[in-house]
């Protein structure tokens, strides 16, 4: 799927990942209130940081749904 729709489904929740990052411990999701708009990207180390989307991220079309690892 495109990062648009990859968006809608991150506003609802749903961690993200793309084929290209091959490891599906590495994803993107919304951080809950207050700090809704925000998007972290965790790390198969447990390191999670502020995201920002690359123009590469932008324009791929192999993002997909993933399960979030707390």
């Amino acid at each position: 799927m495109n990062f648009s729709a990859a968006l809608d489904l991150i506003k609802w929740g749903a961690p993200m990942t793309r084929e290209e990052w091959d490891d599906p411990r590495v994803y993107v999701y919304r951080l809950n209130p207050p700090d809704t708009d925000k998007i972290n990207i965790h790390y198969g180390t447990g390191n999670d940081h502020l995201w920002s989307p690359t123009l590469e991220d932008l324009f791929a079309t192999d993002w997909k749904q993933t399960v979030r690892a707390d």
